[in-house]
């Protein structure tokens, strides 16, 4: 009841600064890459808006983080384990709906957990221009069919209006499904020449450590080269959408290249390490799901030749993804078998990957590493989030960091 109460105080002075603000709403859903999606959206638009644009910052996209990412807020306390952390944010709530600058833009990341919460966060923040990044099975405990899923992201275009735009990624089957229909005008990307914006001549490299992605975005009848300091597709499809939202505000698009290829790696998402013994680390181990797996596996298979060393992949459990998970973790082990010299699986159900070598223990298995990694090895670590804020295999990752 004290939660609902929260919820409802909240979304009262979200509202009452949106109302006052009058800015434009780009809101940002998907199974994965709603934050390197949101982030690169948020770099390119800068050109243009400058001070007068503002982002969610961090895991601020949930029923009390949207409101709190609308009010500038730059993190907020977990309901059930810091309930006193809310009072200073109860007592400024009201001073900074009426107080707070005025933007032109907010560019809001916005998670669904559970049946109904696209929908409630539309109801705070009704967006002019929807992204959807991807579908997968992620929460399915929750949400019991990938059907429910679709159709839950989906009410983010539902809550447009008719002069919004459904930015949509037509790389993902399911995503792509929603293309057709609808009253919104669309933009699309991917890998696809039928897409209005799509990337092609995609090349991965590390170079001394550094990652790097050099591709043509085409958009109309412009052919537009890219180098990016970052590595692997989910990037490519970030920086694509970020384009056709920078269209749709008329950035110019030599403007919007300068902006993508400033953009940098995030924390735990692909991002690229010096390791030990001179090796690699591609610390993706944020969270994890059969889609975003597999992304990741694809990195590895794409390097060059002249880059690889061996290829060590470590995958701990795929939570939240519900009576499937059993196959899911066969089918993601035997992907990972085939792109790997060396195979190691982490955790509970990271057994059902059915890899060569297999550990229960997070010590045993930095233990492994340390005393087996040799010059040149590259190694992939990715899992779902564990119990706490920190990801499930990041212990393992520092440990195995250059000092």
């Amino acid at each position: 009841m004290l939660k609902k109460a929260l919820q409802n105080y909240l979304k009262f002075f979200a509202k009452r600064y949106l109302k006052r603000s009058k800015c434009q709403i780009i809101a940002i859903t998907g199974s994965v890459g709603k934050t390197s999606t949101k982030e690169a959206i948020f770099n390119v638009l800068s050109i243009k808006y400058k001070n007068k644009i503002r982002k969610s910052e961090g895991n601020l996209n949930n029923e009390t983080g949207v409101p709190l990412a609308i009010l500038d807020y730059k993190k907020g306390p977990t309901y059930n384990q810091n309930k006193l952390g809310w009072l200073p944010i109860v007592l400024t709530v009201p001073f900074k709906s009426l107080f707070l600058s005025k933007v032109e833009l907010l560019v809001l990341e916005m998670a669904a957990d559970k049946p109904g919460d696209i929908k409630y966060l539309m109801s705070i923040a009704k967006p002019n221009v929807s992204v959807l990044t991807a579908i997968a099975p992620a929460h399915l405990e929750a949400f019991g069919e990938i059907e429910n899923i679709v159709e839950e992201k989906t009410e983010i275009f539902r809550a447009l209006d008719r002069e919004g735009w459904a930015i949509i990624n037509v790389e993902n089957e399911y995503v792509k499904k929603t293309f057709y229909g609808g009253w919104w005008h669309k933009k699309s990307y991917g890998i696809n020449e039928k897409a209005d914006v799509y990337a092609t001549n995609i090349k991965y490299s590390i170079e001394n450590g550094k990652p790097e992605t050099q591709y043509e975005i085409n958009y109309e009848k412009q052919k537009l080269a890219v180098k990016q300091n970052t590595i692997g597709l989910p990037a490519v499809l970030s920086n694509l959408a970020a384009f056709a939202a920078a269209k749709i505000y008329n950035l110019d698009s030599l403007d919007i290249v300068d902006a993508i290829e400033k953009t940098k790696s995030f924390k735990h998402r692909t991002e690229v390490l010096e390791g030990k013994n001179n090796s690699v680390i591609i610390d993706d181990c944020y969270n994890a799901n059969p889609v975003s797996m597999r992304a990741a596996i694809d990195i590895l298979q794409n390097l060059p030749i002249k880059h690889q060393g061996r290829k060590i992949i470590v995958l701990g459990d795929m939570r939240e993804i519900g009576k499937k998970s059993a196959e899911d973790h066969k089918s993601i082990g035997e992907y990972a078998k085939q792109a790997s010299d060396i195979f190691i699986a982490v955790g509970k159900s990271a057994k059902n990957y059915m890899a060569e070598k297999y550990f229960l223990d997070l010590d045993k298995v930095t233990d492994y590493l340390l005393s087996e990694i040799k010059e040149n090895d590259i190694i992939l670590l990715k899992a779902s989030r564990g119990a706490g804020s920190e990801p499930m295999l990041w212990p393992v990752v520092k440990k195995l960091k250059k000092e």
